[in-house]
């Protein structure tokens, strides 16, 4: 386990995946218990999905029997780690290997949020030997439209051409290191005609982004 005595700050949360323990209908399990001499309701979250084992087999000597014998689930993303905030519980306990942190479950929500909007530099686009990277015409409703794709992984990068065999892309991968790398791109792909940009695009499931509030 994490050393009890080091204290985790609010900026050293963990990145996803995180993990949590949910019971045997996969529902998420609280502990009600005290804190600042009132009563409160705490949720937990690890680091590793081996803390959040080594949790709930020692629950019962850490005195928060509710989490014995439970499993581990992922907290994929922060989207996931906002939803387990906002779920009704007042603190949200965050155990990894550096340490603990009790933190407001607000507080882990509104931190979560904003940082499922930042972008996960380096970003990763497929790009031609000249580096040069195609777009993407995606069909909507209201017509065709132009979109970037960018990619937070070399893997998923690559999964998505193979996916993808059909549109003949490239096989280099280019990098994007920051935000002004990014608003180069931007502009570019906004001179080429693009519409949006699209981190791991998936069907269905990503948000587009006007190219236009890339390039600002």
């Amino acid at each position: 386990m994490s050393n009890p005595t080091s204290q985790l700050s609010f900026e050293e949360l963990p990145n996803p995946p995180l993990y949590r323990l949910v019971d045997e209908e996969s529902r998420d399990v609280f502990a009600e218990t005290g804190v600042g001499g009132e009563p409160a309701t705490v949720g937990v979250i690890f680091a590793s999905e081996e803390l959040a084992r080594e949790f709930s087999a020692g629950a019962l000597e850490y005195a928060m029997d509710v989490f014995a014998g439970l499993t581990p689930r992922p907290l994929g993303d922060w989207g996931a780690v906002e939803v387990f905030a906002s779920a009704g519980e007042d603190y949200v306990l965050v155990i990894s290997a550096s340490g603990t942190g009790l933190f407001h479950a607000a507080d882990v929500a509104r931190l979560a949020d904003e940082r499922a909007r930042e972008l996960p530099f380096p970003l990763y686009l497929i790009s031609d030997e000249r580096g040069e990277s195609p777009l993407i015409t995606v069909e909507t409703e209201e017509g065709n439209v132009l979109v970037a794709a960018l990619f937070s992984t070399p893997e998923k990068a690559r999964a998505f051409k193979t996916r993808a065999v059909h549109l003949d892309l490239p096989d280099a991968l280019g990098t994007i290191e920051d935000a002004d790398g990014l608003r180069r791109h931007a502009l570019v792909a906004q001179q080429a005609g693009a519409d949006y940009a699209v981190v791991d695009p998936e069907s269905g499931t990503t948000e587009a982004i006007p190219v236009e509030e890339l390039v600002r």
